[in-house]
């Protein structure tokens, strides 16, 4: 009886590797035919820097013999009006029936530098549509569409799956027939470990399923006061121009009455200080003592005239003019004449 057991066990796993051989083979037989119908039909689905590229491209991508392919895309864009073009990305996703995987959002409304990073898992079946309807909500600077076809790794896992999962069968049929512990205990042992590749492959499997059914759309949105021009003719050019040195120069004006601003309180206690200097200065200038003020020198005495006497010091008086004539000597006979000694009698 254990040697029967056994033996059933053997044709069991090997009957296992040989379905699951078959089907590798054959997965991989089919792989470059696959590849060869995908450069053929969806050669335009590769990556795109033209940020003028419409949603037609994405409708051409969209396969028609059951391939399994996913899409990715990216958009950059621009907008002057910020929260309406964000408004407008979330009503495409809600249009579309997305839903938003991942969000970043910062910058300052005062200095319109705001900006917000989407990543919508958008349903594959309205993959075109939404592309259209986020492209048109701004200015697109840049647009990339990729394409990624598992239809072969897709073919494999269900080829994988389906061996394992008729192995899983046999190994719990010989389960029910063993008689004897030692037989049931390496069945179950079987058992378990194809029971976690099953498990491992549906886990891949359903990886799979999420991104086919569900397209992945990065959205890159930044406010901007002057968008980016599109076209390069001469009109757009100067326009561009002219708005740039007007924008600049308003920068400019701006940065200037912030630098002042920045430097008033500093302006304010040099001001103080240079107030307080000066009025010291005043304070010690008033409370010096003045010098006397000397009188002009004389000039020179006219010829023949008596010469004049020195000159006093400045507080005696000043000196006669020299133009008067001396006085005249008493004479002999007035000097001998005795003075009176009484008066005269009544």
């Amino acid at each position: 009886m254990r040697r029967t057991m056994s033996l059933l066990l053997t044709l069991a796993l090997a009957a296992g590797l040989l379905a699951g051989c078959g089907a590798n083979s054959g997965g991989t037989a089919a792989a470059p035919e696959t590849a060869y119908d995908s450069t053929m039909d969806y050669s335009t689905g590769g990556e795109s820097g033209d940020a003028g590229l419409s949603g037609t491209d994405a409708d051409r991508l969209t396969p028609q013999d059951g391939r399994k392919i996913i899409y990715n895309a990216s958009l950059e864009m621009e907008t002057e009006a910020f929260e309406t073009t964000r408004d407008a990305l979330l009503r495409a996703a809600e249009t579309a029936g997305a839903w938003v995987e991942n969000s970043d959002e910062g910058g300052s409304a005062d200095a319109g530098t705001r900006w917000v990073r989407y990543t919508f898992r958008v349903p594959a079946d309205n993959y075109a549509a939404f592309l259209n309807d986020a492209s048109a909500a701004g200015s697109v600077t840049y647009k990339s569409e990729t394409t990624d076809d598992v239809t072969a790794d897709y073919v494999d896992l269900e080829a994988r799956l389906e061996s394992l999962r008729t192995q899983e069968a046999r190994l719990l049929e010989l389960a029910g027939q063993a008689g004897d512990l030692a037989d049931l205990l390496a069945i179950e042992e079987q058992l378990a470990q194809v029971r976690y590749e099953i498990e491992s492959y549906t886990g891949q499997q359903r990886v799979y399923d999420s991104l086919l059914a569900y397209s992945t759309v990065e959205v890159s949105l930044d406010e901007v006061r002057l968008l980016t021009p599109v076209s390069n003719d001469f009109g757009s050019r100067a326009v561009t121009a002219f708005k740039d040195s007007w924008h600049n120069f308003a920068n400019g004006v701006q940065d200037v009455a912030i630098g002042v601003i920045y430097l008033l309180p500093v302006l304010l206690v040099l001001a103080v200080i240079a107030l307080v200097i000066f009025a010291a200065l005043r304070l010690a200038r008033r409370r010096r003592p003045s010098k006397p003020i000397l009188p002009p020198p004389a000039g020179p005495a006219p010829t023949g005239a008596p010469s004049a006497p020195p000159a006093a010091a400045p507080s005696a008086p000043p000196a006669a003019a020299p133009s008067a004539p001396p006085a005249a000597a008493p004479s002999a006979a007035q000097e001998a004449k005795p003075a009176p000694k009484y008066g005269p009698r009544p």
